[in-house]
């Protein structure tokens, strides 16, 4: 489909050490599509979207 261009070396010293070493990746990670994972996002979202609402309210109440 694609072709490199004839003045390009290919990068087999690079592709080799990603091979075995591959991207980096956090041990004992919940990805992202899990269920699990959703729910917590959802849970944080929300302690976040509370924690904005106090601070507002904070803040209101200091001007008045």
């Amino acid at each position: 489909m694609f072709k490199r261009s004839q003045g390009t070396p290919k990068d087999r010293f690079g592709e080799f050490f990603f091979k075995i070493f591959g991207p980096a990746t956090v041990e004992g990670a919940i990805q992202g599509w899990h269920p699990e994972a959703r729910e917590q996002y959802k849970q944080l979202r929300a302690r976040q979207k509370e924690a904005a609402e106090a601070a507002a309210a904070r803040r209101a109440e200091g001007r008045s």
